[in-house]
């Protein structure tokens, strides 16, 4: 996977799902990412049309989907989730 996308978004819940969208219908393309790929595959099926979306089903595609510099939220809860995220993402970037 080639970088592309300008900003990503990792954590499809609620929050994280409007906020890729609305960065998308702004005009950002955005890769989107969540630990279950389920829930990206939602997202691009129901709201794919509204911009440009790079789903990424693992962490390493995700990474390697954000251009230099890297720009990624993380849209998980507080605490013990975030921290995993943390320490998954870390090393990749």
């Amino acid at each position: 996977m080639s970088a592309s996308a300008s900003i990503g978004v990792t954590g499809l819940g609620v929050m994280g799902r409007n906020l890729a969208r609305n960065f998308a219908r702004h005009g950002y393309t955005v890769a989107v990412h969540n630990r279950s790929a389920g829930r990206t595959r939602a997202l691009i099926e129901e709201f794919g049309h509204e911009g440009d979306f790079v789903p990424a089903e693992s962490a390493e595609d995700f990474v390697a989907a954000l251009e230099r510099p890297r720009r990624l939220m993380l849209m998980v809860q507080a605490g013990e989730a975030t921290d995993a995220v943390i320490e998954e993402f870390a090393p990749l970037l």
